[in-house]
């Protein structure tokens, strides 16, 4: 009802006006009238048929298309609208509410992820505790005074304590990552040099699995640009992948290669070898292919770590294995800066 009021203050106004015009011709008061009425009839018809079969038919189906929206994917309303600005704001309402339900579908499988993550936390640290709470148990409940007794459980308890104090600094490092709080701080460095160091420095623990390590690697010095510290960690992360599981008289080799877009880095096993449909879970937080493994060979964080460091690197890392024939890890790092500094 309000445009239809509105129409008719328009039409009397438009009537006064064109009566008021009319007055210097000396019509009559009759003739006066009767062209204020017709001014008025008319004025108010186009105006009311303006707003009724426009405007307000606009508004109501803009109307419908928000109720639509706030129900479902609103596909139906918001059809043949038939001025341009209010196609213009239908085309906008419902790239606002797309973006919206996108946003919302976001943060709930984060909070799926996140309700996950905390289930499988709890699981890691709850495992290595209870152990090392077990054995500790054990010996105060009279186990201490048996000398062969006391060092063994006190070794494993050392062990498990051990695995637990690598998972919470894997857990920092990965969540300083995610959030940001690890600042990147690239430079140039000899990659060459870096693999070598790292070969070296897990020469000890690849001999206690019976493990060799080698490289395999362009003529030094190879420089590339990266954050020589996260790079460190992603080529010792790889290696210890390599060496745990790997079968005693195994290989794990770190090649270097130079490349028209940048520098490969490969490390190479030949030992377990991952099936293809673990290919894109493996770097997933905590991903076990075997679950149901009792002793734990890593904290299952190691390759989650690595993906995020390379991605922050604006680099990615491949995988090529298969069961029994070893796994591939390969990444490609550039010669010169070519990321802003975060």
């Amino acid at each position: 009802m309000r445009h239809r009021g509105l129409a008719f203050i328009i039409a009397l106004l438009a009537g006064a006006m064109v009566t008021l015009l009319l007055i210097p011709v000396q019509l009559s008061n009759k003739q006066l009238w009767i062209v204020f009425f017709i001014t008025v009839i008319i004025t108010f018809l186009l105006v009311w048929i303006a707003n009724e079969y426009v405007l307000y038919r606009d508004l109501h189906k803009l109307e419908m298309l928000m109720k639509e929206l706030a129900t479902g994917p609103g596909k139906g309303a918001g059809k043949n609208l038939k001025m341009r600005q209010t196609q213009k704001l239908a085309a906008d309402i419902q790239q606002f509410f797309k973006e919206k339900n996108i946003q919302v579908d976001d943060l709930l499988k984060k909070s799926a992820l996140r309700r996950q993550f905390i289930a499988d936390i709890s699981h890691e640290l709850k495992s290595p505790l209870f152990s090392a709470q077990g054995y500790v148990l054990t010996l105060l409940d009279g186990a201490v005074k048996d000398k062969e007794v006391r060092s063994k459980f006190l070794k494993k308890a050392a062990r498990n304590l051990d695995y637990l104090d690598v998972l919470i600094q894997d857990l920092l490092t990965l969540s300083q990552i995610e959030s940001k709080a690890i600042r990147m701080m690239p430079d140039h460095f000899d990659i060459v040099s870096l693999a070598r160091e790292v070969i070296d420095e897990r020469e000890a623990k690849a001999a206690r699995a019976g493990v060799s390590l080698h490289c395999r690697c362009a003529q030094s010095p190879a420089i590339v640009y990266g954050d020589y510290a996260r790079i460190t960690q992603v080529l010792t992360n790889l290696v210890n992948n390599g060496i745990n599981y790997n079968k005693e008289g195994g290989k794990v080799t770190i090649a270097i290669q130079d490349k028209p877009e940048g520098v490969q880095v490969s490390v190479i096993d030949d030992g377990e070898g991952i099936a293809k449909k673990y290919h894109d879970k493996i770097f997933n937080r905590f991903f076990r292919i075997d679950k149901s493994r009792t002793v734990k060979k890593s904290t299952g964080l190691g390759l989650a770590i690595v993906k995020h460091i390379l991605e922050n690197h604006h680099t990615t890392i491949s995988l090529e294995s298969e069961p029994g024939k070893g796994s591939t890890f390969s990444f490609m790092l550039s010669r010169d800066k070519v990321f802003p500094d975060a």
